[in-house]
């Protein structure tokens, strides 16, 4: 069996958990995601699920007992089912999914996939379109969105698609400040009436890249400026941004809302969790689904696009 990874989902019992890290040899690192319930809106095979949110699946009885160090942790031993997004895509394949793969058809078919409701059967009338790219693929199908923006084929996001994603994802930045960042990142797009996300999950033969996926010593809350020194894995997750920094060696970042925020050779201002991983310090940003009071900025954006830092110290230095 090929090793389960990021993006995946597993199936216990009745309940669904999705994967959130690469090193799963004895326990798989996930989150609960949906469970039964009686006034759920989500449907599969006649029963009633809910999507929880981060405090909702902390809740849940099932959390004490696979809950543990900030994540769950299944044993393999206890997994029933696991959906890998490029093995089920043919299974997943609506109209609305088949417009996404047709507009990425370049990419090889096996290094493509649907994770989220849409995986497990969950999905409900609204729900967008979580495609996936493996490896090196990514890159090239980001750059096909891009184009695809900028020709008119697919759409950027109105506003109100904006403003959704800003207040669910509870960002601690100004909603302008926080667009302006998303909108170069070029990883979410519409094709027609069919909105999607562009996700990163690494190839297999990259699995095991030497970035961090485990809570290290905490040395309390941090704000450092720092410059990027490489972007290869701002998508993944744990986003990486290697630093030139006196002490913090790079950012390791759980969230989705700060993946992708820098560029190589720019400036950032984050603050999160200062932790000691295996010798070194790393700043630890998104220690839930919901930033709050954790983000990641690029100065060098900031001042492109004409935002006064001066104007924000008090918001990021409180």
């Amino acid at each position: 069996m090929r090793p389960i990874r990021l993006r995946d989902f597993l199936r216990v019992g009745e309940h669904f958990f999705s994967v959130l890290g690469y090193r799963n040899e004895e326990k798989v690192k996930c989150f609960l995601r949906y469970s039964p319930h009686e006034n759920g809106d989500r449907l599969r095979y006649g029963k009633r699920f809910k999507k929880l949110s981060h405090e909702e699946a902390l809740a849940h009885p099932i959390a004490q007992k696979y809950y543990e160090h900030g994540i769950f942790r299944v044993p393999l031993n206890d997994i029933d089912e696991i959906f890998k997004p490029e093995e089920r895509l043919k299974d997943v394949m609506d109209s609305s999914v088949a417009k996404v793969v047709n507009f990425f058809s370049t990419i090889p078919m096996n290094e493509m996939g649907v994770t989220g409701s849409r995986l497990i059967g969950l999905q409900g009338e609204n729900s967008d379109v979580d495609f996936i790219v493996y490896g090196k693929y990514w890159f090239l199908a980001r750059e096909r969105l891009k184009k695809g923006i900028e020709t008119g084929t697919l759409s950027d996001l109105d506003e109100g698609t904006w403003d959704y994603i800003y207040r669910k994802r509870r960002v601690p930045i100004p909603y302008e400040l926080f667009v302006a960042h998303e909108r170069r990142k070029f990883h979410r797009a519409y094709i027609g009436s069919t909105y999607f996300d562009l996700l990163y999950v690494r190839g297999y033969g990259e699995i095991d890249n030497g970035v961090p996926e485990d809570a290290g010593i905490k040395l309390g809350k941090a704000t450092i400026t720092a410059k990027v020194v490489d972007d290869l894995y701002t998508f993944d997750y744990p986003a990486y941004y290697p630093l030139k920094h006196p002490e913090v060696k790079a950012i390791l970042c759980f969230t989705h809302t700060f993946a992708g925020q820098a560029l190589r050779g720019e400036r950032v201002l984050a603050k999160g969790d200062l932790e000691l991983i295996e010798g070194e310090k790393y700043l630890v940003v998104g220690t839930k689904r919901e930033a709050e009071d954790e983000f990641i900025v690029s100065l060098d954006l900031m001042q492109r696009e004409g935002f006064k830092s001066s104007e924000y110290r008090e918001l990021f230095f409180e």
